[in-house]
Formats: C-alpha cells, sequence, structure tokens
C-alpha cells in the first residue's frame, strides 16, 4: 500500500466520524488506550509500571507469546484471538474486513494513523532509524496497523456488528479537499513580506560592518563555542569585556562522534549529531557518583523494613523540602543539571590502546582518527594559526526542575546532551603531542606553550564549569584566573540580557542580583520556562567573526566560523553546510511549525505532560505522542524561516551548493534562505530559483 493520491487528506478524522454515526462506535475511545499501553510498553526504555521481558523478535511475536502464556487476553472476543493466533494477519486482509471497497484502503489507513499524533511516527522513526533508544526493540509500522486493526475487529465483533461490516453504499462520499490558489499566493506574499521586513536589518548591518580583528597582533585568549544561538549574546559580552579575546563557533560535539558512558550508567548514549552513527565509545573511570550520598536516592529505601523507616523519616523531612523549595527555590539533588553530565574529577577513556578486528564499535580513539576530525574542525573554523597560551573549548548543557522537556535545553549537535564530553576530550587531545605532530604534519602547528581547557555553559543558570585544570602549569593557571573573571562577568552580563524576557524578574535590578534571580528560576518548580532555549532564532552566520563583531543580534543567530581565504575549493564550506542545513535548519523549523500551530503540530501546554516510556511525552495517562515544542518554549517566538547568510563568492557558493543534492534542496524549496555576502565588494546577493540575483530591499 502506498499513499499516492493524498487530495482527499482535508478530510483527516471522517473514517472515524463514519463509524459513530452508523454504527454508534467510537473506534478512537474503544482502541486506543489498550493500543498506547501495549506498543508504549513494548518501546518502554525503563519506567514502565508493568516490567515485561522484551525479547527482539518484534511486536507481534512479542504480543503472541504473552497471549499464548497467559490466562488473560487483550483481546475481549475469542474469534480476533484465534485469529491473531493463527497468525492469519496482514494488513491487506484485515482491511478486508473492514473496508468493502478494495480504493478505500488507503483512505481508511490514512484517516486511521493520523487519529493519534505521534505513535505512528514514533513507531516508523524506530523501525527507520532505531529511534535513539538504548534499549532496541524490533517493530514495523505494518505490525503496529495490524495490532490495530486486530482491536477495530475486536471491538465490531464484542458489539455485535458481525458480518456486516459497511458495504460501499454506506461510506459517505469525500469531495476533494483544495485550497484557492489566490488565498494560497496572498497568505505567502503577505508572509514573506512579514520575513523580510526582518531579514533586511540584519543584512544591512553585515554588509556594512566595519568591525575588524583586534589590532593587537597576539589576542588575549580564543574560545570555541557551539554554534548554538545562545551563546550569540555570550560571545558578544566576552568580546566587549576584552577587545583582545577571540571567538569561535562550531558543531558542540565539535567534530567528534562517539557513544558515551559514564561510570555509574548502564548504557552509553549518542553525543553527536542525531544522524550520525559513531564507531567509538568512550568511557568515564575515576568518577564518584554525586547521588551515592543522598539519602533519598539510598538503595536500602527498597526493601520492606528500612523503606518503612526511611519513609517516615526522610521521606517525611523531603516532603517539608519540597514545600520549603516551592517559596525559596533551591538546587536539590533531584535537580537535573548538565554539571552531572560527567564528573569532574573523574577521568575519561578516549584513547585506542587495541583495534578489536570486525567490532562496530571500538573503544577510544587512534591518535591518527583524532588529529583527523580536530585538524577538521580547526580548518573548518579558519583557526590554523596564531594560537596563544590559552585556549577554551565550550560545550553547552542546562539545569531543569520537573520538566518533561529538559532534553530540549541541551546540546542539538551533542543528540539532546551536554557536551562537556565532547570539549573534555577535544582538548585533551590537542593537548597530546603525538596529537600535535600529527596535525603539524598536515599544517596546523600548535606551539607547545599553547594549552586548551575544556568547560561546559550552563546557559539555564549563565554558569561555567572548568574540567582538568590541575592539568596545567602555574603559569597558565595564573593566565586562567584573569581570563576567567572575564568570563564570569560576561556570565552575569549574559544573564541580565535574558532576564528582560522573563516576566517575574525584575529586570531594573543590578547585574549580580539579576543573575542569582535567574539562577533561582531555574531550580523553581513553579517554573515552567526555565529559559527560552532557541525561541526567536531567524539567522545563521557562516563566515569570519569579523563580518558579525560588533553587530547585536539579539540572541537570535547561530554563527559558525569560517574563513574563506583558506578555502579555495569550498569542500570546507561543503562539509560546513551538510550540518548547518539540517541541524540549524530542522531547529528553525521545529520552531516554526510548533509556532504556527500549536495544538496539532506543536505540543500545546506542557503542564500536563507525562513521560511515556522515555520515549515521549502525552497529556495525562494515556493520550497521544505530542509532536513538535510546548508553548512554554514558544510565546515569544516569531515563525519566520531561517536566513543563511555565508561570506564567500557566489559562484563557488552556487557550485558547492550543486554537489550535494541534498543540502540544495533546502535553498530550493526555500525551507531555508540564502544570502552571499561577496567578501572583495560587500555586495550581497539572494538565492532565487537555482541561482543567485543582487540582493535589493525594494
Amino acid at each position: 500500500l502506498t499513499m499516492r493520491n493524498l487530495s482527499w487528506q482535508g478530510d483527516i478524522g471522517a473514517y472515524r466520524q463514519h463509524w459513530i454515526e452508523y454504527f454508534g462506535v467510537n473506534m478512537n475511545k474503544e482502541v486506543h488506550p489498550l493500543l498506547y499501553r501495549i506498543v508504549g510498553l513494548y518501546l518502554d526504555q525503563g519506567i514502565s509500571s508493568w516490567s515485561v521481558e522484551v525479547k527482539p523478535n518484534g511486536l507481534l511475536n512479542w504480543l503472541r507469546s504473552i497471549e499464548e502464556n497467559s490466562f488473560f487476553s487483550f483481546f475481549r472476543t475469542k474469534k480476533i484471538r484465534n485469529l491473531f493466533l493463527e497468525g492469519r494477519c496482514s494488513v491487506v486482509g484485515l482491511l478486508s474486513l473492514l473496508v468493502a471497497d478494495q480504493r478505500d484502503f488507503e483512505r481508511y489507513l490514512f484517516d486511521q494513523q493520523f487519529a493519534h499524533p505521534g505513535w505512528s511516527g514514533m513507531v516508523a522513526l524506530v523501525e527507520d532509524t532505531g529511534g535513539g533508544l538504548i534499549q532496541k526493540r524490533a517493530i514495523s509500522l505494518s505490525d503496529f496497523i495490524v495490532l490495530e486493526l486486530l482491536l477495530e475487529l475486536d471491538v465490531l465483533e464484542r458489539r455485535g456488528i458481525k458480518d456486516t461490516l459497511p458495504s460501499s453504499g454506506i461510506f459517505p462520499s469525500f469531495p476533494d479537499f483544495t485550497l484557492k490558489s489566490n488565498d494560497f499566493n496572498l497568505l505567502a506574499a503577505w508572509h514573506e513580506a512579514y520575513e523580510w521586513s526582518y531579514y533586511h536589518n540584519i543584512i544591512e548591518s553585515l554588509s556594512h560592518n566595519n568591525s575588524k580583528k583586534p589590532a593587537e597582533n597576539k589576542p588575549s585568549f580564543q574560545a570555541i563555542f557551539c554554534i548554538d544561538d545562545r551563546e550569540c549574546s555570550m560571545r558578544r559580552y566576552i568580546e566587549t569585556l576584552d577587545s583582545k579575546a577571540l571567538t569561535y563557533g562550531t558543531a558542540g560535539f565539535f567534530g567528534l562522534d562517539f557513544y558515551f558512558q559514564s561510570e555509574h550508567s548502564l548504557h552509553a548514549t549518542k553525543v553527536c549529531p542525531a544522524p550520525v552513527s559513531p564507531s567509538v565509545l568512550v568511557r568515564e573511570h575515576e568518577s564518584r557518583s554525586h547521588h551515592r550520598k543522598v539519602a533519598t536516592f539510598n538503595k536500602h529505601s527498597h526493601g520492606a523494613i528500612a523503606g518503612w523507616f526511611i519513609s517516615q523519616s526522610v521521606g517525611i523531612w523531603s516532603g517539608f523540602k519540597l514545600a520549603k523549595n516551592i517559596f525559596f527555590p533551591a538546587p536539590s539533588a533531584k535537580m537535573v543539571s548538565s554539571f552531572h553530565h560527567i564528573d569532574p574529577r573523574g577521568r575519561l577513556e578516549y584513547l585506542r590502546t587495541a583495534d578489536y578486528k570486525g567490532a562496530q564499535i571500538q573503544k577510544g580513539f587512534s591518535v591518527d582518527e583524532l588529529a583527523q576530525k580536530l585538524g577538521n574542525m580547526l580548518r573548518s573554523i579558519g583557526m590554523t594559526s596564531n594560537f596563544v597560551e590559552v585556549v577554551y573549548i565550550i560545550g553547552h548543557g542546562a539545569s531543569s526542575v520537573n520538566n518533561t522537556h529538559y532534553a530540549g535545553y541541551d546540546c542539538g549537535a551533542c543528540s539532546g546532551r551536554p557536551g562537556s564530553a565532547n570539549a573534555r576530550v577535544a582538548a585533551s587531545a590537542l593537548n597530546r603531542k603525538d596529537v600535535r605532530a600529527v596535525l603539524a604534519k598536515e599544517g596546523i602547528a600548535i606551539p607547545e606553550e599553547t594549552s586548551f581547557v575544556a568547560a561546559l555553559h550552563d546557559t539555564t543558570r549563565d554558569e561555567i564549569m572548568y574540567y582538568d585544570l590541575d592539568l596545567l602549569s602555574q603559569d597558565t593557571k595564573f593566565l586562567h584566573e584573569g581570563h576567567h573573571r572575564v568570563i564570569e562577568e560576561a556570565l552575569e552580563k549574559n544573564a541580565s540580557e535574558r532576564a528582560r524576557k522573563f516576566e517575574l524578574i525584575n529586570s531594573n535590578l543590578n547585574t549580580k542580583k539579576l543573575h542569582d534571580s535567574v539562577k533561582r528560576r531555574s531550580v523553581s518548580l513553579f517554573e515552567p520556562r526555565p529559559e527560552w532555549n532557541h525561541a526567536t532564532n531567524a539567522f545563521c552566520i557562516v563566515g569570519r567573526r569579523e563580518l558579525s563583531r560588533g553587530v547585536n543580534l539579539d540572541r537570535r543567530s547561530f554563527l559558525q566560523s569560517y574563513d574563506y581565504a583558506i578555502d579555495v575549493d569550498g569542500s570546507i564550506l561543503l562539509g560546513i553546510l551538510r550540518a548547518v542545513s539540517p541541524v540549524c535548519g530542522g531547529i528553525n523549523l521545529e520552531y516554526y511549525f510548533s509556532r504556527l500551530d500549536q495544538d496539532k503540530l506543536g505540543a500545546g501546554s506542557k503542564l500536563p505532560h507525562n513521560v511515556v516510556g522515555l520515549i515521549g511525552v502525552s497529556n495525562g495517562v494515556d493520550g497521544d505522542l505530542r509532536t513538535g515544542l510546548p508553548a512554554q518554549m514558544l510565546n515569544i517566538h516569531e515563525p519566520l524561516r531561517l536566513m543563511v547568510v555565508i561570506e564567500q563568492d557566489k559562484d563557488l557558493v552556487k557550485d558547492v551548493l550543486s554537489r550535494d543534492v541534498k543540502v540544495k534542496q533546502w535553498y530550493d524549496q526555500e525551507w531555508i534562505h540564502l544570502i552571499v555576502i561577496d567578501p572583495s565588494d560587500r555586495k550581497c546577493y539572494c538565492f532565487d530559483g537555482g541561482d543567485f540575483v543582487i540582493y535589493s530591499s525594494i
């Protein structure tokens, strides 16, 4: 079955309504609660109220084994149960029992699957890519449909609606759903005008920006940040407070794709872009669990006797602390903090000591792999020479309390996790002599006196944590202390700028008090907006820092460092666009569509959201998996498509786009707008209709 003709998709729900009107059966109400429970249990990643062994033989086989060995059944009628146990189930076969006219099969399935947003998409994602599940599950969309059709037949059989099932004459007609082209064109014109009214001011500011590199030949320090738009203002404040500082932007996994396993975790997690499949595992050791000494996480609470005593003592005290935290928010063991992702006192095993032939996952990187990946990262941001004594590699993460969407606040380039492990591996590897020796052969000579320092910026609390400072020389530590004071002041100013968009914070307070208010906000149980995350994102600038340095982009731009002068053939730009287009474009469209329709394309209010099996969220105990973003992340967002600005010759950019059809589609289909600023004369060119035309605001 293929969805060939979707001209009738405007009538979603008509078939479901048909069951109510002609048979008095609310199929959604009858089927969905049980369907969600079964599939949610099968896909569960460790929080289900039922604990059932799941074998890797598919959803239907797993369910069949339960039916064969149980006194109870998921089906209410013997006829449908036997049909299922006999294995005589196919999508077409079951549809023929429900729909008389085979020509209506596609329309029926389309109506059925869109009646429960989120579930079909989640199943299809797990089937195609694994869905990022730690505990793998074998499932297919066809199995999911078979199960739902069986449950529908079970309802009809139980209700006594047999043999019957409608003839083609009973079904109502479904007129084609079309939108008048004139109305559509008018709406499109208004929206384009709305978008370009904002784009124009920024494009003009960038093309006429006279900012230059710091006058001093030698910068005071260098810092590599994630391209994340939340780091946009942070970089601006650092450069304002220290005019000799140089900042760079790149994807926050810093070119290192791997699985990371903390010492106290049973599973490894991916810390690189979602489409990437790593072949390396990095492990943590010599770590101390931050929950070890917390009474509320003590394993003795699981016992009958000890559990009773703990609940009567520590449990009551925890209740008082909970009540106190509502009025006086403070950090607690229950908060989700990016600083807990790795132990700053632990060590990371990232260097490969032996190759495991034929193994899909290797333990650690080889020296050559580290040099290649980090060399590509340094070249992509134009940082191939003039290294100073201290170079910071700063990942980012977030803190949150009582928030089902907290992963959405971490680093997208690290699959929704903090970038601390990546920053730490990158800094440690670049401090190695053997890695530097390989890089030197490739034209990237790092002086012996240069030290790379890893750090993590908590974007919710505007705090920073440094790693492995004990390995630095005394001279480097002294330099770091001075730089740290600049970064701390930048964090305070950054928090103050963010506070102006928080309704419950008095923005007239001094910088120190504003920062304290922002930190209290991050641990408040009643605060549904710990931060605004990517809200208001609209731009992605690919070019030297001089292009945007000094321009107040209002935290609305992704900043990817790129030096056109060292990219004569466009290969570096191609690599950047392969990452920037789907990652930044995907983030932008996620906000764009969620803001346009919060109920259907977004997730509505997150206040009633419950976590389902660690695979998604739903409203209440049972319900559709909510797609998109919650309203509490969107209230101030304007639905603008991403504008990518590239500093490069337009003919070279056009050639680069032609080399990758998938990248070019983003711009051909106008999901992303594109402007090129020619570095020779600062003229702007707009990508339109597959070619570049001179940009004009008129």
